[in-house]
């Protein structure tokens, strides 16, 4: 049997819009819950819309729905593919990984491995990266799965805030936490330990000093490393995402491929506007 290989993603990856136009790439939306409605994340909500009313209303975020899911599997059966590589953010932060892995059990209809990147936004998007370009390289469906996995091994992301209010108000990291960071006035710099789990790597005096602090983070990961993935995302502040993207350039840090964009809805829930954030993936 001739494989044809897709790649399913939760929209918490944050994936290059170039790529979720590509064939082969099924993005599922998770639901960011108001009172009184529901949105599909980065379908019918964007990231501008949530931050415009968090002063109203902080809404709650939620796994994509069975009924979505499913029609996704649908469609993919529908066009053709055998096997799927299902690529989620981290478990510490979302019961999405699971959830699939539980469907994708159920549906018979495919070879399928599923990945959980231990990564949130745009390092979990790098990953799906990745793993398209290797498929449209022409690997096999073994060859992709170890390439996924090396590139989990090798991924960092970091991501400096300027508060941790809306961290703390999703239950994603602890109030005494988010306390001392408001009262000192500090930018934390978030990042993702080797569970999954939001921790912080550093605490600048400002968003401008974070940013420095982010470029000396990502220069000693990417070390003596040629070949790599680079993403900005930023909090719907094109000019401070710019900014980062410059500093990187600076130290001449370009990936084989760089991605510059606001993060999606999800993620913007619970970190607020004007986040700046780099993702990182080693290929070599």
């Amino acid at each position: 049997m001739t494989e044809k290989i897709a790649v399913l993603v939760d929209s918490c990856c944050d994936i290059p819009e170039e790529y979720l136009e590509k064939n082969g790439i099924y993005e599922i939306p998770m639901q960011i819950i108001y009172k009184n409605k529901t949105y599909l994340d980065r379908v019918d909500i964007s990231a501008v819309e949530v931050y415009d009313d968090l002063e109203s209303e902080i809404p709650k975020t939620s796994l994509p729905s069975g009924e979505v899911i499913q029609r996704t599997l649908d469609e993919i059966h529908e066009d053709g593919y055998t096997h799927i590589i299902s690529i989620s953010i981290s478990s510490g932060l979302s019961g999405t990984y699971n959830f699939l892995k539980v469907l994708l059990d159920d549906d018979g209809r495919f070879t399928y491995t599923s990945f959980d990147t231990k990564q949130v936004a745009v390092a979990a998007g790098l990953i799906a990266v990745g793993t398209k370009d290797e498929i449209d390289a022409g690997s096999d469906y073994e060859t992709v799965l170890k390439k996924t996995q090396k590139m989990i091994d090798n991924t960092v992301v970091y991501f400096c805030i300027p508060t941790l209010e809306y961290l703390r108000a999703g239950g994603r990291i602890g109030l005494v936490t988010s306390v001392v960071g408001s009262m000192l006035k500090l930018a934390p710099i978030i990042t993702c330990n080797s569970d999954g789990i939001y921790t912080i790597a550093a605490k600048a005096r400002g968003m401008k000093r974070g940013q420095r602090m982010m470029l000396d983070m990502v220069t000693k990961f990417i070390g003596d490393h040629e070949k790599y993935l680079l993403a900005v995302g930023h909090g719907a502040d094109e000019k401070s995402g710019g900014n980062m993207m410059a500093l990187l350039d600076s130290k001449g840090i370009n990936g084989t491929e760089n991605f510059f964009g606001q993060v999606g809805p999800a993620l913007g829930v619970h970190t607020g506007p004007g986040l700046v954030g780099v993702g990182v993936c080693l290929l070599d």
